[in-house]
C-alpha cells in the first residue's frame, strides 16, 4: 500500500484536486450484486454500470437505483426495497432529493452509533467521508458420520472512505478458525491449500472437541483514484470477477486474495480494465527450504467490454502469466497491445490466454450468456483423424441463462449453467506458468478435464425473508497417481501421458452431485440468521475417492459474504 501512498503527490500534479472521486467496490457475494443484476435485466435502463465486471462500484449501486425509481413505473414493493437497501448501503454517495432522504435511526446507540441503519459509526464532512462497520459470521453444526461438530468462528471490522473528493480506500480483516466438512479437508489434503485463504495452520479446540480445524486470516485492502475524468486506479489486496456466470472461466473469486494494481477506464459504451497481479506459484504449507520467501508469478490482464445496447454486450479478454525470478516483464505493462505479440517477441516463455464473451437481455426476463476460453487451439486438430484429441486443444466454454420473477412471481429467480473445460487447459510447460495461485485455481474450482452443470433458485417471498436452492452435477476426469491426463494445471504439461486422443473426462472419472439449500432472515441491515443443509456425493472409478456429505449448520452472520465451496 505504501506504493501507492508515494505516487499520491504525483497524481495530484496531474490534477486531482479538480476531480470527483471513484468509489469503493461493493464485496463480491454480498446481496447488492444480485439485486443489481436482476435490476440490469428487469429493466434494461442505459448505465454506467458493465456488469460483466466485478465487483461493482457503490457509486454505480447508487446511481442504478436512482435511475431505476426514476425511469420505471409500477415497481414492485420487493423491488422498491431493494432500491431502498442500495441507497442505504451506500449511502455516502448519495445526494438525498425531496423524493428520498437518507434513513436514519430514530435512536442512535449513545447518540453516536448506527445513526444510519447501515453503519456502525460513519462520518460525513464535505471532505471526508468514513464508514465502520463490524464483522461476524458464527456457524455451527454436525456433520454425518462425524463426531465433531463443522464450525466457523469469523470476528474482523470492515472500514471504508474517501478524502477531499479524490481518493478512496477500503479495508477488512477477519480472524478466522474453522472446521471444515470432508470434501473440503480433502481438497487442503490434495492442494495443501485452504480454498480462498493463504497462510494457515492447525486449530484445536477443547470447546466442541475439535483436533482438525484450521486457523487463518483473510484481508482484502486497496486505495484508490480517479486520474481522469474516465481513468481510475487501484491498489491493494483483493478479488476479482469477470462475466456474468455463477462461475467465470477467465477469473474469479474462488481462490486467495492477490496483490493487484488496477486500471479502469470507462468511456462511451466501453469499459477496459487492466489488471496486474503478483502471484504465489505454490503456498506456505509446500515444502521449501526454512525461512525463505515464496517464489513470485504475475499476470498481466486486459478485460475489454462493449455494450453494444443497454441489454447486448460483448467483451475480449487476454492475460498471460510469466515467472522472471522475482522481477516484472516490463513489456507487458503496455496496457493496449495484444498480450501474444509480446510473448512471441520475447520468446515465447510464458502462458497466455484468450477469450470471448457476450450477454443478451431480453422480455425484461431473461439473460442469455456464455464464455469461450482459448488457452491453445489447433483448428487443423478437430478434423485430421490423426490429430484428434490432441492435447494443446486448451479450451473451455460456458453458456447460461437467468430467469427473473419466474413464473411471473415476484423475486423468483432462475439460473441454469453448463462449464466445460478440456483437459490440461489452465496448465503450462513450466508449472510456475500455470493459471494458478497459492496452489488454488484462478478461474473455475474444479481446475480442469470436466463436464458441469449448474442450477440455481432464489426466492425472496418477504423483504427480509430468502430463500435459495443449488445444484450441480459435475463429471471430472482425475488424474491416477504419478500420472498426468490434464487435470491439475499445477502440473507442467510437459509430464503429459500422450499427445494424442486426450478426451475430456479422462483418467479416474468420477461424478459429484451437490444440494444445497439455504434459508435466511434479516434482523437488521446486513445482520442474518440462517441455516445451511448440504448434500454432496462423490462417485468415483476408484472406490477408495468415494466421499459421502451430508451437514447442517446455524449460524449468525454480520456484514461478511463468504462464497459457497461448491466443488
Amino acid at each position: 500500500m505504501w506504493k501507492f501512498l508515494i505516487l499520491l503527490p504525483v497524481l495530484e500534479g496531474l490534477g486531482l484536486s479538480t476531480l470527483t472521486a471513484q468509489s469503493a467496490t461493493i464485496p463480491l457475494q454480498a446481496p447488492a450484486q444480485h439485486m443489481l443484476d436482476r435490476l440490469k435485466i428487469s429493466t434494461n435502463l442505459a448505465t454506467e454500470l458493465h456488469p460483466e465486471i466485478r465487483p461493482y462500484t457503490r457509486k454505480d449501486a447508487v446511481r442504478v437505483a436512482l435511475t431505476a425509481d426514476s425511469s420505471t413505473q409500477g415497481l414492485s414493493p420487493l423491488t422498491q426495497y431493494d432500491l431502498q437497501y442500495l441507497l442505504d448501503d451506500n449511502n455516502e454517495w448519495y445526494a438525498p432529493t425531496d423524493s428520498h432522504q437518507v434513513r436514519k435511526t430514530q435512536k442512535p446507540l449513545f447518540g453516536i452509533f448506527f445513526r444510519t441503519p447501515a453503519n456502525l459509526f460513519e462520518v460525513n464532512t464535505p471532505d471526508f467521508h468514513l464508514r465502520v462497520n463490524p464483522m461476524l459470521n458464527l456457524a455451527l453444526g454436525p456433520e454425518q458420520d462425524n463426531a465433531s461438530l463443522i464450525f466457523l468462528n469469523q470476528r474482523g471490522l470492515e472500514v471504508r472512505g474517501d478524502l477531499d473528493g479524490r481518493v478512496y480506500f477500503y479495508t477488512n480483516i477477519l480472524e478466522t478458525q474453522a472446521r471444515f466438512p470432508n470434501f473440503v479437508n480433502k481438497w487442503i489434503e490434495n492442494y495443501q491449500s485452504v480454498p480462498g485463504a493463504g497462510f494457515y495452520k492447525k486449530y484445536n479446540s477443547s470447546v466442541f472437541q475439535v483436533d482438525n480445524g484450521y486457523d487463518f486470516n483473510l484481508a482484502n485492502a486497496y486505495i484508490g483514484a480517479r486520474i481522469t475524468k474516465h481513468i481510475d486506479i487501484q491498489l491493494g489486496h483483493g478479488q476479482h470477477q469477470i462475466g456474468n456466470g455463477y462461475r467465470s472461466l477467465f477469473l474469479s473469486d474462488v481462490g486467495n486474495f492477490t496483490y493487484f494494481l488496477k486500471f479502469n477506464t470507462r468511456v462511451w459504451r466501453l469499459h477496459y480494465q487492466n489488471l496486474f497481479l503478483e502471484l504465489s506459484p505454490i503456498s506456505t504449507a509446500v515444502p521449501r527450504p526454512p525461512n525463505t520467501l515464496l517464489p513470485k508469478k504475475y499476470i498481466a490482464a486486459h478485460y475489454l467490454n462493449f455494450q453494444a445496447t443497454p441489454n447486448l454486450a460483448f467483451g475480449f479478454f487476454e492475460a498471460t502469466v510469466f515467472n522472471r525470478s522475482r522481477q516484472f516483464e516490463l513489456q507487458y505493462l503496455n496496457p493496449v497491445i495484444l498480450y501474444r505479440t509480446v510473448e512471441g517477441m520475447i520468446g515465447s516463455p510464458d502462458n497466455v490466454l484468450i477469450g470471448f464473451d457476450g450477454r443478451w437481455n431480453f422480455l425484461h426476463r431473461f439473460q442469455v450468456y456464455g464464455q469461450v476460453l482459448i488457452d491453445e487451439f489447433l483448428l487443423s486438430a478437430l478434423f485430421k483423424p490423426e490429430e484428434k484429441g490432441w492435447w494443446g486443444n486448451k479450451f473451455g466454454w460456458q453458456a447460461g441463462i437467468k430467469y427473473i420473477n419466474a413464473f411471473n412471481l415476484d423475486h423468483l429467480d432462475i439460473q441454469l449453467e453448463y462449464n466445460t473445460v478440456r483437459p490440461y487447459t489452465y496448465s503450462s510447460f513450466d508449472s510456475l506458468n500455470s493459471y494458478t495461485h497459492y496452489n488454488q485455481p484462478l478461474a473455475h474450482p474444479l481446475w480442469a478435464n470436466f463436464k458441469e452443470f449448474v442450477g440455481i433458485v432464489r426466492y425472496q417471498p418477504h423483504p427480509r425473508w430468502y430463500f435459495s436452492a443449488r445444484f450441480l452435477h459435475a463429471q471430472t476426469g482425475e488424474n491416477p497417481e504419478f500420472e498426468n491426463l490434464g487435470a491439475n494445471p499445477l502440473l507442467g504439461n510437459s509430464s503429459r501421458k500422450e499427445d494424442y486422443g486426450n478426451v475430456t473426462g479422462q483418467g479416474i472419472q468420477a461424478t459429484i452431485n451437490l444440494v444445497g439449500l439455504d434459508a435466511r432472515w434479516q434482523l437488521w441491515h446486513n445482520l442474518y440468521v440462517e441455516t445451511q443443509l448440504l448434500f454432496r456425493r462423490k462417485d468415483s472409478a476408484d472406490n477408495t475417492r468415494d466421499l459421502d456429505t451430508r451437514y447442517l449448520t446455524l449460524g449468525i452472520r454480520w456484514n461478511v459474504w463468504n462464497r459457497n465451496r461448491d466443488f
